[in-house]
């Protein structure tokens, strides 16, 4: 018995000693990682800039990706960001040079597509957007990560309800498209549950999450390639049979798209919803790039999703031409795609 006892406690010190010790060090092995990018040789050509630009680039880009702000009605959000390419503030959006007084105000939304994941502000959709368009537009990039038609919606609602001047209203769907949720949607269930439950019983349910949270689980998780939180299958944007196959996801997205302009028609905004390009359907591509996996989603999601017509723009067709690569990784648009995307759109807004 004696025995058992020094091993429980040389067990539990050794526990408590190597979560220190990841916890201490993991920040050295972060800020070593922030001096390399992980950029291949196709993704230097298309974003053409010096390898001390790529390395901030990456870090600009990835330092934040699964560290998101809640919003209320939105879920999760993009966070603050100030940095030498990537910028962003809740109410703006994405940075964009931008005249100081226009007489229309466009604003974009989308999921990371049109944040402009992987490019530099000033290659995004909006800014080559506000590039193309005469002094009297000013573009606002409110595209956000995994943000699919529900969340667009509730923010462009949001917007209206606070005010913003909003005369055009651009929406880029298809890829995020899924049945109901968000990103880290179980989660912020489980603390909301914390907060409501009776008092002796707390602890049973943050006890899981202070068991998930423990710097060698995550370390584990890390290595393994595991995802920061629990999937949901039916909030995976891969998902097509989606809400157990109740509502078939390009029913419940056309129901989306006509909510959103009837909205637009009442509060005479301009709106315009395309189906975007699809990776392993339009343009170019390569295989290290794109997982044959993913590949495959991508191709079922959108021959589920052109099957919505009402309201619904069907631009794959932009990249048709494509000789040099569409894009910049397994769903991002390259600087020059991004540039074909903005210039179907004005074609819209101008006429």
């Amino acid at each position: 018995m004696k025995n058992l006892s020094i091993i429980f406690v040389i067990t539990i010190l050794l526990f408590f000693f190597i979560n220190l010790a990841i916890s201490l060090t993991w920040s050295i092995y972060s800020k070593y990682k922030t001096k390399t990018h992980e950029y291949i040789s196709e993704q230097i050509n298309e974003l053409d800039l010096s390898e001390e630009d790529l390395i901030v680039l990456y870090d600009e880009t990835w330092r934040n990706y699964d560290k998101f702000t809640y919003v209320p009605f939105l879920g999760h959000s993009e966070t603050k960001r100030v940095g030498k390419f990537v910028n962003f503030d809740q109410k703006n959006g994405r940075k964009v040079q931008r005249p100081i007084n226009c007489n229309y105000n466009v604003y974009l939304y989308g999921g990371s597509t049109m944040f402009g994941y992987n490019v530099i502000d000033s290659e995004t959709i909006a800014q080559h957007l506000q590039d193309l368009l005469e002094d009297d537009y000013c573009i606002f990039n409110q595209g956000r990560a995994y943000f699919y038609s529900k969340q667009e919606n509730n923010l462009f609602s949001q917007q209206i309800e606070n005010n913003h001047k909003i005369d055009f209203a651009i929406f880029l769907d298809g890829i995020n498209e899924r049945c109901g949720g968000y990103e880290y949607d179980k989660h912020i269930n489980r603390s909301f549950s914390i907060l409501v439950e009776r008092p002796h019983q707390m602890w049973k349910k943050t006890l899981l999450n202070f068991v998930y949270t423990l710097p060698i689980i995550q370390f584990t998780n890390s290595v393994f390639g595991k995802s920061r939180w629990i999937v949901d299958e039916d909030n995976n944007i891969l998902e097509i049979e989606s809400c157990k196959n109740k509502v078939p996801l390009d029913v419940l997205f056309q129901k989306r798209i006509n909510l959103r302009h009837a909205l637009c028609n009442e509060e005479k905004i301009t709106c315009f919803s395309f189906l975007q390009p699809f990776a392993g359907v339009h343009g170019t591509q390569i295989e290290k790039l794109l997982k044959k996996g993913d590949e495959i989603g991508l191709v079922k999601k959108y021959d589920v999703l052109k099957n919505a017509k009402k309201y619904i723009i069907d631009i794959g067709d932009v990249f048709s031409n494509d000789k040099s690569l569409s894009y910049i990784d397994g769903v991002h648009y390259t600087p020059k795609s991004n540039k074909k995307i903005a210039r179907r759109i004005s074609t819209y807004l101008v006429n």
